[in-house]
């Protein structure tokens, strides 16, 4: 039974799902992040996606960077690129997560950090994105959610781009009720970007720079 079904027998509807989860990487960096779920399978099946909740993660990102800038400055924060599952979630969703390592798993000021980050959650509506190139942790997107009043809904690194297809990327644009794109265009191969520009064209999407976006929804609107 999927997680939406298993809600909906609990009479639960929910307009958003938070998954709290721990997050490991061999960097041992202490962080805190969050992210959508998908699988990408281009070639190799179909992709799966679930609903993304960009105002959720948007907003967990600016509670958690401002508690973390008060009292525990050490951890960085960041988005990171859909990934793993459950991939069947209709209800928009994010994970939110605590790294990288044991020691901060159970760290008590960062289970708290996190909690309360989620608690005071105050989703804003706001134009979506899809966001496209970059490593694991989405840097010139992570840093649009800060300094820019969008946010993104499903989020490509470089490495996943040659795995998407139309298909692929229409299912997070609808997934992530998204009306515009941001590509990191220097962090991909030529082919790559033309091959991803040219998909995005088909659909009909707007495609903004990093200065347009700061220019057009600017903090100071």
């Amino acid at each position: 039974m999927g997680l939406d079904a298993l809600l909906a027998e609990l009479d639960l509807h929910p307009e958003m799902i938070v998954l709290p989860c721990r997050h490991e990487a061999k960097a041992a960096l202490p962080w805190f992040g969050g992210h959508f779920t998908g699988i990408l399978k281009a070639g190799e099946g179909e992709s799966h996606l679930s609903a993304a909740a960009p105002a959720g993660l948007r907003s967990f990102l600016h509670n958690i960077s401002a508690i973390a800038s008060r009292s525990m400055p050490e951890f960085i924060v960041s988005a990171e690129a859909s990934h793993h599952g459950p991939v069947d979630i209709r209800t928009p969703s994010f994970f939110a997560e605590i790294g990288s390592t044991i020691e901060q798993w159970r760290d008590e000021r960062a289970g708290e950090a996190v909690a309360r980050a989620i608690l005071e959650l105050d989703p804003e509506e706001l134009p979506v994105f899809l966001g496209f190139g970059g490593g694991h942790y989405v840097q010139r997107q992570t840093e649009l959610i800060f300094n820019s009043r969008i946010a993104f809904g499903h989020m490509f690194s470089s490495y996943q781009v040659p795995d998407l297809d139309l298909v692929a990327v229409d299912l997070a644009r609808v997934l992530s009720n998204a009306a515009y794109v941001y590509i990191d265009r220097k962090s991909l191969r030529s082919a790559d970007r033309r091959r991803l520009e040219g998909m995005v064209a088909d659909m009909g999407l707007p495609m903004l720079k990093a200065e347009e976006i700061r220019s057009r929804f600017s903090l100071d609107r």
